[in-house]
C-alpha cells in the first residue's frame, strides 16, 4: 500500500476519533438536562467506535506481516469470547448484548473475531454437527439496567451470529432442521450467550436453567 494512502486512512481515523469527543462532550453536557438524547448519543459513539476498529484492523492486514486469523485470534481474546461444548451441548458467550436491527453497526466488529475462535475452538475439540438442534440467544442484561432499554426481541440483529454458529456446529441454521428461542436475563453485565442443543434436550435444559436465573436474580435484587 502506498504511503499517501496510509497516512490518508490515518487521517480519517484521527478524525472519526475527534467526532467521538465531540460526542461524548456533548452527551456529558447533556446528560441531566436531556437523558432522552443520552441513548441516541452513546449508541452514535459506539457505532463509530466499531468502525474505526475495523478500519485498524484494515489497515494492519495490508500493511503489516501479521495475518487476518492471527489478528483476529488476538482480538477474540481481547473481546472475551467464551466457547463451551460439554454433555452435547455448545455454548459461546459474546461480550456485549446484540444490536438493534436496521443500525448502521459493522457486524464485522464481532462476527470477524467471533468466527475466528470458533475456528480455532473447533479445530482442536471434535464435535459433531447439531443436525435436529434448538438455539437459544439469552440476551442478559446488568442488574441495573433501567426496563426502557431492554429491547424487543423482533428487533435484535441475531443472524450474523447464528450464521457464524452453524457454520461450524450445525448441519444447517433452516427452519427445517433448527428452532430459535430467545430469553431475557439480567447478570453481573451485560452480554449475549448463545447455545446449541438438540431438541430433546431443549425443556430439561431450559427448565434447569430457568432454575438458576431465578437464583441468580433473587441474589441480584437481595433486600441489604
Amino acid at each position: 500500500m502506498e504511503r499517501e494512502t496510509i497516512l490518508q486512512r490515518i487521517t480519517d481515523i484521527e478524525n472519526g476519533i475527534s467526532q467521538i469527543q465531540r460526542i461524548l462532550k456533548t452527551t456529558k453536557i447533556n446528560f441531566m438536562a436531556f437523558p432522552e438524547t443520552y441513548e441516541q448519543l452513546t449508541s452514535e459513539a459506539a457505532m463509530k467506535i466499531e468502525r474505526i476498529a475495523c478500519k485498524f484492523r484494515h489497515i494492519i492486514y495490508s500493511t503489516t506481516n501479521i495475518t487476518k486469523p492471527a489478528l483476529m485470534q488476538k482480538v477474540s481474546e481481547a473481546h472475551g469470547i467464551e466457547i463451551n461444548y460439554t454433555d452435547n451441548i455448545f455454548s459461546v458467550t459474546l461480550p456485549s448484548l446484540l444490536p438493534k436491527k436496521h443500525k448502521p453497526m459493522n457486524s464485522e466488529f464481532i462476527v470477524d473475531p467471533l468466527y475466528y475462535a470458533l475456528e480455532k475452538y473447533c479445530s482442536i475439540t471434535k464435535i459433531e454437527r447439531f443436525r435436529e438442534c434448538v438455539v437459544c440467544f439469552a440476551h442478559i442484561y446488568s442488574e441495573d439496567t433501567p426496563t426502557r432499554r431492554v429491547k424487543d426481541y423482533d428487533n435484535i440483529e441475531a443472524k450474523p451470529v447464528l450464521d457464524a454458529v452453524s457454520i461450524f456446529v450445525m448441519v444447517d441454521d433452516s427452519g427445517r432442521f433448527c428452532n430459535v428461542y430467545h430469553m431475557t436475563e439480567y447478570g453481573k453485565k451485560d452480554c449475549t450467550e448463545v447455545t446449541v442443543m438438540p431438541k430433546n434436550m431443549f425443556t430439561e435444559w431450559l427448565i434447569d436453567h430457568e432454575k438458576m436465573q431465578k437464583n441468580r436474580t433473587e441474589f441480584f435484587w437481595e433486600p441489604s
